[in-house]
């Protein structure tokens, strides 16, 4: 027994540490078993709530993103749509004028024409006389030799009469017989140049409706995607870096217009270069479409004005409608100082009239032997037209540009809009912005289609081309 016992008790004692081990065990890993079940609890929980918060955070980013997509995309159709009535205007613009150069070249012909009739009835006149103050016995009722043989007796009068004139007259009637034959030329070039302006004025009235048409799309579409203040932004975006673009454009033409003029001191040793006189005659040139002997009275002396730092303002767009009305914004004012690049002229203005398409048509022949001195907007009759920035606007009526608008910048530049079907007021005061008329085809454009011609006249003095102004200010 006792040799049992230790064993026994060993046992026992095996057991109850094996036991306690276990026991032990347990009463420490109880604590921690407990908070880890509880920790995998926690994260399963924040688990779900990190997913339930992300699967809703998801559609909202998705969505921004979606509609930030669909506004640069409105803007580029916006885009793309102007460009397609641009290029419409640009070809009935480029029909135009081409019209204008066989309408001159018929009027040179005409001209001529008219000149070698007179000379061939003088000239037979002429041969009439010699000879019948050589036969004035004769009996004969016309000259056959002008008039034609129409009967036996008349072959042995011309007979007769070549006698005379080889005797006493030949050079006369060589004379007679080179402006016949130049009146017969000139008479066959005028036909057809005639026949020309015919086929050039189908061409003329097709894309006329071409360019109208591009325009009333142009307008429906602008109407609709530009109520989305999202697109404006967009849109707005983009003529911004339209404008980045333009100038430095404009300066590489200048800093290349620079190198090409030579220097006028070289060469020159006792010399005076004097600077010309800033002050201009009170009328707008006769090129333009104002007309010189009736917009006198208008001063385009220059104004000086305080420099200003201000962005380029803006407007981006037009409603739809005959009467119209803007959209975009109003700009930042008029003190803003125009960009003078010499080559390439950039001005700080908002839109003349959004909702419209033009073409760089600058120079570009015109009826009279003129050449065209703005840029000329296409739109329907009746769409707003604004001042495109602060100013003195004088309102008057001449041949060329019918109802005109004089708008003399707080700037100190001087912009001339013509064809305007009616104004809005009188002479006075206005804030960039503010409407000045309304579009339509008074003076020289009721042959045309209704458009406003637009001119820039830096300085108050000679007008420049106002094309990459208009495309920068977002038209």
């Amino acid at each position: 027994m006792a040799s049992i016992m230790p064993a026994t008790a060993l046992s026992a004692r095996s057991g109850r540490r094996r036991f306690s081990a276990q026991g032990a065990r347990h009463q420490t890993a109880t604590p921690t078993t407990v908070e880890s079940r509880m920790t995998g609890r926690r994260i399963a929980a924040l688990l779900a709530i990190v997913v339930a918060f992300g699967t809703s955070i998801v559609p909202v980013v998705a969505v921004a993103q979606s509609d930030e997509a669909a506004a640069e995309r409105a803007a580029r159709q916006i885009q793309e749509a102007r460009n397609r009535a641009n290029e419409a205007a640009e070809a009935f613009f480029k029909a135009e004028s081409d019209l204008d150069v066989l309408r001159g070249e018929v009027k040179g012909i005409e001209r001529e024409t008219d000149r070698l009739q007179a000379v061939v009835d003088r000239l037979r006149r002429d041969v009439e006389s010699v000879a019948v103050s050589r036969f004035i016995s004769s009996g004969a009722s016309g000259i056959p030799l002008l008039t034609g043989i129409q009967a036996p007796q008349d072959q042995v009068q011309a007979e007769v009469f070549v006698d005379v004139m080889t005797n006493s007259g030949a050079d006369l009637l060589d004379a007679y017989d080179v402006a016949q034959k130049n009146l017969v030329i000139s008479q066959s070039e005028l036909a057809d140049r005639k026949e020309g302006i015919e086929a050039q004025q189908a061409v003329f009235l097709a894309l006329q409706e071409q360019a109208e048409d591009e325009v009333a799309r142009l307008r429906a579409f602008e109407e609709e995607r530009l109520q989305d203040e999202a697109v404006q932004k967009a849109l707005a975006a983009k003529i911004a870096a339209d404008r980045v673009r333009l100038e430095e454009q404009a300066r590489r033409e200048a800093e290349a217009a620079a190198r090409a003029i030579p220097d006028p001191v070289v060469g020159l040793s006792t010399t005076t270069l004097v600077a010309p006189s800033t002050t201009m005659p009170e009328v707008l040139s006769a090129d333009s479409d104002g007309d010189e002997s009736e917009v006198g009275g208008i001063a385009t002396t220059p104004v000086e004005t305080e420099p200003a730092a201000a962005e380029p303002p803006t407007n981006v767009g037009a409603s739809g409608g005959t009467s119209g009305g803007r959209t975009g914004a109003g700009g930042s004012g008029s003190s803003a100082r125009p960009i003078d690049t010499g080559a390439g002229y950039l001005d700080n203005i908002i839109c003349p009239m959004p909702g419209s398409a033009f073409a760089d048509t600058w120079g570009a022949p015109r009826s009279g032997g003129r050449s065209h001195q703005g840029v000329d907007m296409i739109a329907p009759r009746g769409v707003p037209v604004y001042a495109v920035t602060s100013g003195f606007a004088t309102f008057r009526t001449n041949r060329l540009g019918g109802n005109a608008v004089s708008l003399l910048g707080d700037n100190g530049n001087r912009y001339y809009y013509a064809h305007l079907d009616s104004y809005v007021g009188e002479n006075r005061a206005v804030s960039q912005g503010d409407v000045i008329g309304y579009n339509g085809d008074t003076g020289n454009a009721r042959f045309s289609t209704p458009h406003l011609h637009f001119e820039i006249r830096p300085g108050g003095g000679l007008p420049t081309n106002p094309y990459p102004t208009v495309r920068a200010a977002g038209c």
